[in-house]
């Protein structure tokens, strides 16, 4: 009896564990962040008064294209209470950049421990910190986690940036993303965006998303993501 109570208890703590580190906020690019179809995953939008649709469009494949060619910003945002140990990740590509660093941003907003990555098309940087070189016209996978006063970042499931928090200050607790400055300009896509408020997580603890997605046995996508999207 011993024996299979251990056996029950060990099979509880390693289902726990599975559960305990999951995504709990998928944005999959098949809608604007801002449509009221989301329901209770929609995101608040800061857009100055211009309509969404302006600078952004949804593709056949099923991302978010946003083109910011003017004096116009949109950011899309999730408000929370307490940000102070997450994992935020995006799958995202960067064409151009022109203007403050936080022209293409992906943010941790959280008082005076606000943290983000300011995004180029060759390389990313921690607001605050340091810079890491990569080619961002090609999608990459980044994931920045906050645990505590600190941060890490990984492009590509590889650990590239650490450093801490207070990089800014905001007035908001929120995850943020998007087009972060009215003067710059950019173009820059997101094929999803996902976050846990729950844990620190890296990608060994927590995979990133797109490993999830439905693979043939050669290895490949079992069929275009897009269409896929599209098709739910």
């Amino acid at each position: 009896m011993k024996a299979t109570g251990a056996l029950l208890l060990t099979a509880l703590v390693l289902t726990y564990g599975v559960f305990a580190a999951s995504w709990e906020y998928v944005y999959d690019g098949t809608k604007l962040p801002d449509d009221p179809a989301l329901g209770d995953k929609v995101w608040k939008v800061f857009n100055k008064g211009i309509k969404t649709s302006e600078v952004c469009e949804i593709t056949p494949e099923g991302e978010l294209h946003i083109t910011d060619p003017s004096d116009k910003v949109c950011f899309f945002y999730r408000e929370h209470k307490d940000l102070s140990h997450t994992t935020l990740e995006a799958r995202v590509k960067v064409l151009s950049q022109s203007g403050p660093p936080y022209t293409v941003c992906l943010e941790i907003e959280d008082g005076p421990d606000t943290t983000y990555l300011c995004l180029f098309p060759d390389h990313i940087t921690l607001v605050g910190g340091p810079t890491h070189m990569v080619d961002m016209t090609e999608y990459r996978i980044l994931r920045m986690v906050r645990d505590g006063k600190t941060v890490t970042v990984y492009v590509d499931d590889e650990k590239v940036i650490e450093g801490l928090v207070g990089g800014d200050t905001s007035s908001r607790h929120a995850i943020t993303f998007g087009a972060g400055s009215t003067p710059g300009t950019g173009e820059h896509y997101w094929d999803y965006v996902v976050y846990t408020t729950r844990g620190a997580f890296s990608p060994e603890d927590l995979p990133n998303y797109q490993s999830s997605l439905p693979v043939e046995s050669g290895g490949k996508l079992a069929i275009c993501w897009g269409k896929l999207k599209s098709s739910m």
